[in-house]
């Protein structure tokens, strides 16, 4: 049965990423803005102190909407589409594996594959190109640089991607020949392959600013570790929320299709009798 039989589209490719962005965008405005508050500081802080090195006037640029429009409003729009856009990706892929191992004669667990799907999308969407180029807040990485680094991250999502999308066809198309585990074990294989040339052959970027000195001294230390390490660690839990969500929603209407099924199912059949 695909998933969400019985349910509405909009049901069944919508619900799953609103779900994931409203949980991802609480724990972002709880847990990330802070983050992100302390480094626009940092960098107005900066900015002031080279302006004072050079002896010119330091001006700010105006904004078109204020902070607390950007943190609440903006971000909420703009973390929600993501999801939804995860969401509907999601259930497309779901639905594309489901029936390649149906055709198989495998009869996979709706909850288990819905789980485990997430997982995998997660991996290869964030954790993947985060190893290679990880989150950053505002301040970290120059203005010259911001199209190659743009240019590198979209290249490794999409060779993860692509790459584990070949696998899991690969590893499905062996399975029948190999068995699961062997097969599962060479398409993960070729995938960190793929991986690991992709990473050795792009390039890489090291730009946390440094201490900001003047004959007089350090004007302004670097940009604060913690503050950096925080902010990586917990982009990336939130996408693991975001995923995680997702998938839980999507186990959770497969499992409400299943029993409308049977229900409908059981209800055929003593009308028949």
């Amino acid at each position: 049965m695909p998933l969400n039989a019985e349910l509405p589209a909009a049901v069944r490719y919508l619900v799953p990423g609103v779900m994931g962005g409203v949980v991802s965008f609480v724990f972002s405005r709880v847990m990330i803005e802070p983050l992100i508050s302390a480094a626009v500081d940092y960098e107005g802080e900066r900015e002031y102190a080279e302006a004072q090195i050079t002896a010119g006037g330091h001006e700010h640029g105006h904004e078109l909407f204020t902070r607390s429009v950007q943190e609440n409003v903006g971000a909420a729009v703009g973390v929600i589409a993501l999801a939804v856009a995860m969401g509907v990706l999601f259930v497309v892929a779901y639905t594309v594996i489901r029936t390649m191992l149906e055709r198989r004669g495998a009869a996979p667990d709706p909850t288990g594959l819905a789980l485990l799907l997430s997982a995998g999308m997660f991996v290869a969407i964030n954790v993947v190109p985060g190893l290679k180029y990880p989150a950053n807040p505002p301040t970290v990485g120059l203005e010259e640089t911001i199209g190659a680094r743009s240019s590198a991250f979209l290249t490794i999502t999409v060779i993860s991607v692509v790459g584990a999308c070949a696998a899991v066809a690969a590893g499905i198309s062996w399975s029948r020949r190999w068995g699961s585990w062997r097969a599962a074990a060479a398409a993960v294989g070729g995938y960190l392959a793929v991986v690991l040339i992709a990473f050795v052959v792009l390039p890489g970027f090291h730009e946390v600013p440094g201490p900001l000195t003047s004959p007089d001294g350090v004007l302004v230390d670097g940009f604060p570790a913690q503050v950096l390490a925080d902010f990586r660690v917990y982009s990336l839990l939130n996408q693991a929320l975001m995923w995680g969500t997702i998938g839980a929603a999507a186990a959770c209407l497969s499992a409400v299709a299943v029993r409308r099924a049977t229900s409908s199912s059981a209800l055929a059949g003593s009308v028949r009798q």
